[in-house]
């Protein structure tokens, strides 16, 4: 049994997925300022430049960047190669899921994932 939004894409475009990317990160970008003040979290690693294309990792019609932090760590995302509303606003089980490091989420909880990386909980005083 394949899971809901994992399937292959066919005719998957890099272009679209490069598209798709940058409005990813804006919404991570995003999500990580609306979720910066909560005081049980304390961000230990930012974003460091731009995701870097990694033609390797390209599979099932996702195409493969790394997102480099200022702690050195990396994460792998996998974004699929179709127009942005089919992933980010189809709320049915056949929307294309992104891979985060590994594993499948549909937008809106890859975006809640990244945006969590780099982050640990807040210790009490």
């Amino acid at each position: 049994m394949i899971n809901p939004g994992t399937q292959p894409i066919a005719q998957a475009s890099e272009d679209l997925a490069a598209a798709a990317l940058d409005a990813f990160l804006s919404a991570v970008r995003a999500r990580i300022a609306e979720v910066g003040d909560l005081e049980v979290l304390t961000r230990v690693a930012e974003i460091a430049g731009e995701a870097v294309r990694d033609g390797a990792a390209d599979r099932d019609g996702r195409y493969g960047w790394d997102l480099p932090y200022t702690d050195g760590h990396v994460v792998r995302l996998l974004i699929p190669g179709v127009p942005l509303p089919q992933m980010r606003d189809d709320i049915t089980a056949e929307a294309p899921c992104l891979y985060v490091n590994g594993a499948a989420w549909w937008w809106s909880d890859a975006v809640g994932t990244v945006a969590a990386e780099g982050t640990k909980v807040a210790s009490r005083r």
